[in-house]
C-alpha cells in the first residue's frame, strides 16, 4: 500500500469509528472502557446485587454481616491492545484495524494513555501507552502494514511479557482468533492485576464448510496442505465439531479468568458489535460474555 493510500485508509477508520461512537455510543466514554470499578474508595454494607468478589472478609468477619469494598473511577487509566498477527488472523485483519480504530479513538477522546503489542509465537513490536497525539495512527499503521509470513502463535508469551511490562493497572484488550493451547494459567495470572477483555475474532468459514464441495485447504501457520472432502457428511461434521471445541475452550479459559470476552465474525458489523458491549459493561457487575 503506497503513503498515501495509507494516510487515507487511516482516516476513514478514524472517522467511521468516529461516526459510530456518536451514534451508538451514548453516555460516559470512559464508562464505555471501564467496567468494574479500579480504585478503591470505601467500605459499605453488601446489598443484594453487589458483585461477591468484592467482599472484604475481614470487616465481614469482625461486624457479623456482609460488608464489601467500593470503587470510584480510576481518572489515569491506561489502555493497551494485545493484537495479534499470526498468520491465522490474516483475513481478520482488515476487522481487527476497525475494532482497533473504536478503542483508540475512545481513549483519544477521553485522554486515556495507549499502547499497544502485536504478538506471533513472539513479541514483534511493543508500544507503551501514551497520549501522544499521534498513538492511534502510529497503531492503525502498524496494524495494516506488519504482515508476516507463515508465524505461529502463541499466547502465552504474549500474555506473560505483559504480565512482566506493565507494572500498574491497565485495561488490556486481547484480540486473537486464540487459535492456541495452554495459556489459560497465564491468562488467570493477568486478570488479578489487570482488567483483560478478550476479542475472539473468526471467519465464518471457520464455522462450517458454505458448499459441498472438495476444499484444497492450508494451514497459514504451518504451510501444511489438506483435502477436506465437504461431500462427506462425516469430514463436515468434524469439522463443525472442531469449531464448536475451540470456542468452548476459549469461553471456559475467560470464564476461569473472570474476563471479560466478545466473540464477533470477521465482517462489516464487528465494530458496532464492540460498541454495544462496551456499553452494556457499563453496567455490568460481572464479567460478561457475548458471542455474535
Amino acid at each position: 500500500m503506497k503513503p498515501e493510500e495509507l494516510k487515507q485508509k487511516i482516516r476513514k477508520l478514524r472517522i467511521t469509528a468516529r461516526r459510530l461512537i456518536q451514534t451508538f455510543g451514548e453516555g460516559s466514554f470512559r464508562t464505555m472502557f471501564h467496567g468494574r470499578g479500579i480504585e478503591f474508595a470505601a467500605i459499605r454494607e453488601y446489598v443484594p446485587g453487589d458483585d461477591i468478589r468484592q467482599i472484604e472478609w475481614n470487616t465481614t468477619a469482625r461486624r457479623g454481616t456482609p460488608f464489601v469494598k467500593t470503587f470510584v473511577e480510576e481518572r489515569d487509566l491506561a489502555i493497551m491492545l494485545a493484537i495479534d498477527f499470526s498468520s491465522s488472523m490474516n483475513r481478520k485483519r482488515e476487522t481487527t484495524a476497525r475494532l482497533a480504530a473504536i478503542l483508540t479513538y475512545l481513549a483519544s477522546e477521553n485522554d486515556d494513555r495507549i499502547g499497544c503489542l502485536g504478538f506471533t509465537d513472539r513479541v514483534e513490536f511493543y508500544i507503551p501507552p501514551t497520549r501522544s497525539p499521534s498513538q492511534a495512527d502510529r497503531i492503525l499503521h502498524l496494524l495494516l502494514t506488519q504482515y508476516k509470513e507463515a508465524k505461529k502463535t502463541s499466547l502465552s508469551n504474549a500474555i506473560n511479557f505483559l504480565r512482566t511490562i506493565l507494572k500498574k493497572h491497565t485495561i488490556l484488550f486481547l484480540i486473537s482468533d486464540f487459535l492456541d493451547q495452554r495459556y489459560e494459567q497465564a491468562l488467570g495470572a493477568l486478570s488479578t492485576k489487570h482488567e483483560v477483555v478478550g476479542i475472539d475474532i473468526h471467519d465464518p468459514i471457520e464455522s462450517a464448510l458454505p458448499t459441498m464441495a472438495v476444499y484444497d485447504a492450508y494451514d497459514p501457520e504451518t504451510g501444511k496442505r489438506i483435502l477436506i472432502d465437504g461431500y462427506d457428511p462425516a469430514a463436515r461434521r468434524e469439522y463443525e465439531a472442531f469449531y464448536k471445541q475451540q470456542r468452548q475452550n476459549v469461553t471456559r479459559a475467560f470464564a476461569r479468568a473472570k474476563a471479560d470476552l466478545l466473540l464477533v465474525l470477521a465482517n462489516p458489523g464487528a465494530d458496532l458489535r464492540l460498541v454495544q458491549f462496551l456499553r452494556q459493561r457499563q453496567s455490568s457487575r460481572i464479567p460478561l460474555q457475548l458471542i455474535s
